[in-house]
């Protein structure tokens, strides 16, 4: 279940084909896409009641400037969802565009806009620059596939990032797509 209206749904459809994963296995779920975070997990949870044919049940959203981020966290922490199913958080900080940044860097210069500008607007130009992505915009469809070679090094440099918030005292920037990626990689074997 994710946050995104377009950017997360295009992605995990165009990586679920690029897998070969049957799409009655992996649902994504994003007709009510836009929620806060708190609200996605409750609407995650209450979408697994009504049929619990899931083994894992994840929340893709990000941080950015959401007041329900931590509540959301808790939330998942505290669910305890039926049939031995696990409710994971999928986190972005401060957005989803940090994974696909990590397709092409390994950074940890946290993205912190000033007054009421968006800290994802600085990782959207961040992916412009050089080349990454030119002319990236959320909602942008084919982008899984425009990068779909570099999927490797994203979960490396994920994983390297994940390494270095262990001893930094901060999350930003974040991600724990890697995971969700490398799960659905293990789905195709």
């Amino acid at each position: 279940v994710g946050e995104g209206k377009k950017t997360e749904p295009y992605y995990f459809r165009e990586l679920r084909q690029y897998l070969r994963l049957n799409p009655a296995n992996v649902v994504i779920e994003d007709r009510k896409s836009g929620l806060d975070p708190k609200s996605l997990v409750t609407f995650a949870v209450e979408t697994f009641n009504k049929d619990k044919d899931f083994d894992h049940v994840f929340c893709v959203f990000d941080k950015d400037k959401h007041a329900s981020y931590n509540a959301a966290l808790d939330k998942i922490q505290a669910t305890r969802l039926a049939g031995g199913t696990t409710l994971h958080a999928i986190t972005s900080v401060p957005c989803f565009e940090v994974w696909l940044l990590l397709h092409f860097t390994c950074t940890t210069r946290p993205f912190s806009a000033a007054g009421d500008d968006s800290n994802c607007a600085l990782v959207i130009k961040a992916l412009d620059r050089k080349g990454r992505i030119p002319g990236y915009d959320k909602g942008s469809r084919d982008i899984f596939q425009a990068i779909s070679d570099k999927l490797e090094t994203a979960i490396r440099n994920a994983e390297k990032l994940e390494k270095f918030h262990k001893t930094s005292q901060t999350d930003n920037p974040s991600t724990k797509v890697h995971e969700l990626v490398k799960y659905l990689k293990s789905l195709k074997r």
